[in-house]
């Protein structure tokens, strides 16, 4: 009899490590972050340059700075 042995990713784990009642959990979960990505595509070209980071997850990473008070700027 074979057995199925399914994948589990390291984020996965953690994930599942972090309290239901998490703030950036909460925001995870109940947020749709996808339009940003449809608002923003006419602002990339699809030919020229470098391909540019996804702007769902340039948005995401803004928040988490804010979230936690971080800043660029070296001091």
């Amino acid at each position: 009899m074979l057995t199925q042995h399914s994948q589990v990713s390291f984020y996965t784990e953690l994930y599942t490590r972090i309290p239901e009642d998490n703030t950036l959990r909460i925001i995870q979960d109940h947020l749709d972050f996808s339009f940003i990505n449809n608002l923003l595509k006419n602002s990339y070209s699809l030919y020229y340059g470098r391909p540019s980071k996804e702007p769902e997850m340039m948005v995401k990473l803004l928040i988490l700075k804010k979230f936690y008070g971080h800043s660029d700027e070296s001091v």
